[in-house]
């Protein structure tokens, strides 16, 4: 560990919007160092990695003698071209780098094309940078294993060993939750299924009927329309149950206002909730929290879920399973649209998934207030060593 000196820090966060603003907030917020924030809207992506380190660098050189002890910036900024256009001593200043998400391993959307220059970017950022910091192991292993094939396709002059000098300047940390840490003496609880009374609270948790929550963005790499589908095949077989569709609806309308039609009264809550007070209820309301992601490296809406006592159901070719699996051997993950339905059926019917489920402990690890201090060592060492 590293003493934990208050240190001077820039944060440069290019597309300051969603969970990146929300990690920037919290991080700052939490942390015991000074920070300033350096930001830009969220909008035009790919014109933020291009020319976003330009902008920054022109902004910190116009500050004569204000020279910070860290730069920590977002996988959308070029960190080479912003280290190579900085003036003395502020080109010399550490870059701590964290990678939110790549585009080597990042789907592509029904209407783009690949375009190899933005993952060749990530790269040279990563390699420009003093230390990386991925957010979680899955992350770093796909971004890593993903390097030979793509420098393959470079016809000569390719960088050597780059995995290998990648790996060694990176390190893992979670994204944090804007949740209160659970008691010392909160334990495992039934979930799932019908239980006995002395082992934790009934299910539903209502006492009624289970409340199925989505808390996703309203995006195509979230797949809206599957776990849209598997609500219809609920509805078709009778079932009773209710529905909170959440999160930001800048697109696919077309997809969740019908489904909204079909719920009726079932739906409880529909869109963006500008209040986190109500949103935070209705996850502590909630017993099944659903992801159909083609797309998650973290999964920051399914943890604060699982932390607010509800029943994870999740694609098991993402992120989850090395995050949940590894604690919980109860059933959680589905590979197909027939999975899916199956396992919301049982969990509806109170069929054979209930079990003693600690995720909610497990994922306690995440709150701001727990991780902050290991953000703190992290940047200590980036110092000391950058």
């Amino acid at each position: 560990m590293f003493p934990l000196q208050i240190a001077d820090i820039v944060f440069i966060e290019p597309y300051d919007g969603g969970s990146h603003k929300a990690f920037r907030k919290g991080l700052v917020a939490h942390s015991r160092h000074r920070w300033e924030s350096l930001t830009l809207p969220p909008r035009f992506w790919k014109w933020r990695m291009r020319g976003a380190a330009a902008w920054f660098a022109d902004i910190l050189n116009e500050r004569q003698g204000k020279v910070p002890d860290l730069f920590f910036v977002t996988g959308f900024l070029n960190v080479a071209d912003l280290r190579g256009l900085l003036d003395p001593p502020l080109d010399r200043v550490p870059i701590c780098l964290y990678m939110h998400e790549n585009q080597l391993t990042y789907p592509l959307s029904p209407d783009e094309e690949f375009d190899f220059h933005f993952g060749f970017t990530n790269i040279v950022s990563c390699l420009a940078a003093d230390s990386v910091v991925f957010n979680s192991s899955f992350h770093r292993e796909l971004f890593l294993d993903s390097l030979p094939t793509y420098l393959a396709k470079m016809p000569e002059a390719i960088a050597r060993k780059v995995p290998e000098r990648l790996r060694e300047r990176s390190k893992v940390l979670g994204v944090g939750l804007e949740r209160t840490p659970l008691s010392s003496d909160h334990f495992p609880q039934y979930r799932g299924g019908p239980s006995a009374p002395d082992t934790g609270p009934g299910w539903p948790r209502k006492g009624k009927r289970p409340l199925i929550i989505w808390n996703h963005r309203w995006e195509f790499d979230k797949h809206p329309a599957r776990f849209a589908r598997a609500v219809e095949i609920l509805l078709e077989k009778g079932l009773n149950f209710e529905v909170a569709i959440l999160g930001e609806s800048k697109t696919h309308d077309e997809i969740f206002s019908p489904l909204a039609g079909l719920l009726g009264e079932r739906l409880r809550a529909f869109g963006f909730l500008e209040s986190r007070a109500e949103y935070d209820q209705l996850l502590e309301e909630g017993d099944i929290i659903v992801s159909c992601a083609e797309q998650e490296y973290f999964g920051i809406s399914v943890a604060e879920a699982a932390h607010a006592g509800c029943y994870p159901v999740l694609p098991r070719g993402q992120v989850y399973p090395s995050t949940y699996g590894q604690w919980c051997k109860g059933r959680h993950f589905y590979s197909t649209d027939e999975e899916l339905v199956a396992l919301l059926t049982d969990l509806i019917t109170g069929g054979d998934c209930g079990h003693i489920c600690s995720l909610d402990r497990d994922v306690d690890q995440f709150c701001w207030s727990n991780l902050a201090p290991l953000y703190d060592s992290m940047i200590a060492g980036a110092i000391t060593t950058g």
